[in-house]
């Protein structure tokens, strides 16, 4: 397991013993989380084998994945003695068919994973069962492969190794590698006209930088954190340059076709494209280079991120810049204002749960289609009932798959349902795809979807062919979705004032437990693109969906008593609070705002009482909320001193408002959301003094 910063040698590590086990008719196989760097790392590879006299094997050295034409995989199949690919293809395309790779099975040496640290969360989860799984696919042909690993710097390297894969591993994390000399900026857009606090749109502000260095010829990379703010930076900038220096600045993101994506990353490569406005897609890895530059509009969610951003420049050992734009977010503003937090190269641990309970069951159909399960078996979570398990069959002392391809049901990436097609009605050109998901929720008839820079109107959206039909769309404004999102409580877990809950040092009024998540999107908005104003609201008729998962809620019926809000600001200050702390989780929990949610009742109609819920926004959980109750009195006192130092008088975007509210951010009240707080970290402070006291 090697954890050390980007370009400290870790891919030769790997690289030479899969090339000797190629050498010696043994074969490998590669997994990488994104296909960009999956083709880098086949090329190096082949570039390694010409350098030692080996230019016979790259014959055998393929790449397998969704875009392999289906017409050259039984070809390739046959001739691989080196297949590097990703975990989708592995659970889709490979375990289910393991009799046509027996003779690549039973020759299984070397195992690499790289860029672990992409593997956590959900998606963790998911990996940590299809490796286990693959493991006792080779046992059963009778190959013990060993595994090598390599990671970003994160803070517990070996626990995650072993979380997805079960086994230990010797931990590496020193790096001697020489590092040129980077400046690390903090680059803060000024405050909008006419305005005191609310600063300007980081994207807009990023894009004129995108101007500047494209015109001065500095090869950068532009990280966005959203596919939107992509494509719309690169579109801002294309704008303001003339027609031939356009032509340097471009986008890259998850959901252009593969031709597209090899078209833009050798463009960069060969410095044809100057400025690249990318998201997460070109994070890991990918040779595309020398980069001068790395800015990141908006804070990427964690140091890990934010290092493994910046390390993407200076790797020919030329001074090189790292450079924030902030965005109007309560954790970009955290560390604009605590800087040290973020430069002090701590980093955050990792998290995934192989066992997670509607995971694990999940991938347990998959595994016994693949080969029969017998209780016992090692990789099964200890407390699984087999019996109980939906999609699994008792067969004697076995149990079997009760469906032939149960795989399809399970989407690594939460793309269950399939995927929808893109289409421009004007030419007939394809848009690329997105999940079902994805599409329900942001290709309703009347949306604005962005395709490399330009603007497109949904006309319809059809789930039955998997179509989505667009026409070009020339009006200055985009489409947001609003919804509102209610809470069952499912197995409330220890409160704070019960043994269990106090032997975990959790606080009174604090519970932790499984919950159901219920949404309802009812209508959208339309908005200006750069002032983010509201032109008008329509509704939606979409179905309710919902969701079982792990959640912590504050029980606030004392504090309410206490009378420090009064009855009628108390759900707005309810509110506000849960936005600001949705917004600061994840400087303590490696996990992404979007990986958490929240809502606020005043009364619940199953408790009786007000209470804060903030949960995990996936299927079964994965540990974010319940990491956070843990850490509850830092993220509390962060929450205060994000509340009380934001210099905006009744809320912003820097504070109480969020990005993801289903209500519009309506009620908010950030002067009584601190009073609130004020309350609650004095009852954790009491609680604190009594354990100390016990």
């Amino acid at each position: 397991m090697l954890a050390t910063p980007t370009a400290s040698g870790k891919s030769l590590v790997y690289q030479l013993p899969v090339l000797d086990a190629a050498r010696r008719g043994s074969t490998a196989l590669l997994l990488f989380p994104t296909k960009a760097l999956a083709e880098d790392q086949l090329a190096s590879l082949h570039a390694h084998a010409e350098r030692a006299g080996l230019a016979d094997l790259t014959a055998s050295m393929v790449r397998y994945d969704g875009d392999t034409p289906r017409d050259a995989r039984r070809g390739l199949r046959e001739a691989a003695r080196v297949m590097v690919t990703n975990p989708d293809m592995l659970h889709l395309g490979v375990l289910p068919f393991h009799a046509s790779w027996a003779s690549f099975l039973a020759s299984l040496e070397v195992i690499v994973i790289d860029e672990l640290h992409a593997y956590r969360g959900v998606l963790g989860s998911h990996v940590g069962n299809v490796l286990r799984r693959l493991l006792r696919i080779a046992a059963l042909y009778g190959a013990e492969p060993r595994i090598v690993a390599a990671s970003a710097t994160i803070a517990n390297p070996g626990e995650l190794f072993t979380a997805l894969t079960g086994r230990e591993a010797a931990v590496t994390v020193a790096d001697d590698a020489p590092q040129a000399p980077r400046e690390v900026i903090f680059w803060e857009p000024p405050t909008r006209p006419g305005e005191d606090v609310r600063r300007r749109n980081p994207v807009a502000e990023a894009a004129d930088l995108a101007v500047a260095f494209a015109r001065e010829g500095v090869k950068s990379l532009f990280f966005c954190n959203s596919r939107r703010s992509a494509e719309l930076l690169a579109s801002y900038a294309r704008a303001r340059l003339g027609d031939e220096e356009a032509t340097r600045v471009d986008a890259y993101r998850a959901g252009y076709d593969a031709a597209e994506r090899r078209r833009i990353e050798r463009a960069f490569a060969n410095d044809e494209i100057t400025v690249l406005a990318a998201t997460s897609a070109l994070e890991l890895g990918v040779d595309v280079g020398g980069v001068d530059a790395v800015a990141m509009v908006g804070y990427p969610g964690s140091s890990m991120s934010f290092w493994q951003r910046a390390g993407r420049a200076g790797r020919g050992g030329e001074r090189a810049l790292a450079l924030l734009v902030p965005g109007d977010d309560p954790l970009d503003d955290h560390f604009l204002t605590h800087p040290d937090a973020l430069l002090d190269g701590s980093v955050e641990a990792a998290v995934a749960d192989a066992h997670n309970e509607v995971i694990h069951a999940a991938h347990l159909p998959c595994a016994a289609r693949e080969h029969p399960i017998e209780p016992g078996e090692a990789w099964l979570a200890p407390d699984v009932d087999l019996d109980a398990v939906v999609g699994l069959v008792r067969s004697g002392d076995r149990f079997a798959a009760r469906n032939w391809f149960p795989h399809r049901h399970v989407a690594l990436r939460g793309e269950a349902g399939g995927r929808v097609r893109l289409e421009n009605a004007a030419d007939g050109r394809s848009l690329g795809s997105v999940d079902v998901g994805r599409a329900v929720r942001e290709l309703h008839e009347g949306a604005v979807h962005l395709h490399r820079g330009d603007a497109y109107l949904v006309v319809d959206l059809n789930l039955e062919t998997r179509k989505a039909t667009l026409l070009p769309h020339i009006e200055d404004w985009f489409t947001s979705i609003r919804g509102e999102t209610r809470i069952e409580v499912l197995d409330a877990g220890g409160r704070g004032d019960e043994p269990l809950a106090h032997a975990l040092g959790l606080p009174a009024g604090l519970r932790v437990g499984r919950v159901r998540v219920v949404d309802a999107i009812h209508g959208y908005v339309r908005k200006r693109y750069r002032t983010g104003a509201i032109l008008e609201e329509r509704a939606l008729d979409l179905p309710e969906s919902s969701y079982d998962t792990q959640a912590i809620w504050f029980e606030l019926q004392d504090v309410a008593s206490a009378g420090v809000v009064t009855p009628d600001r108390f759900p707005s200050a309810m509110h506000a609070l849960e936005h600001t702390m949705i917004g600061l989780l994840p400087a303590f929990v490696l996990c992404e705002r979007a990986d958490v949610g929240g809502v606020s009742y005043p009364l619940h109609p199953e408790l009786g009482m007000p209470a804060l819920f903030i949960y995990d926004g996936v299927p079964g959980g994965v540990g974010y909320a319940a990491a956070g109750a843990h850490q509850v009195d830092r993220w509390l006192a962060a929450t205060l001193d994000r509340l009380r130092s934001c210099p905006c008088k009744t809320g912003c975007p820097r504070c109480v408002l969020s990005p993801k509210c289903g209500n519009g951010n309506q009620y908010l009240d950030k002067e009584a959301a601190a009073l609130l707080g004020d309350a609650m970290q004095a009852r954790l402070e009491v609680r604190q003094v009594s354990r100390v006291t016990a």
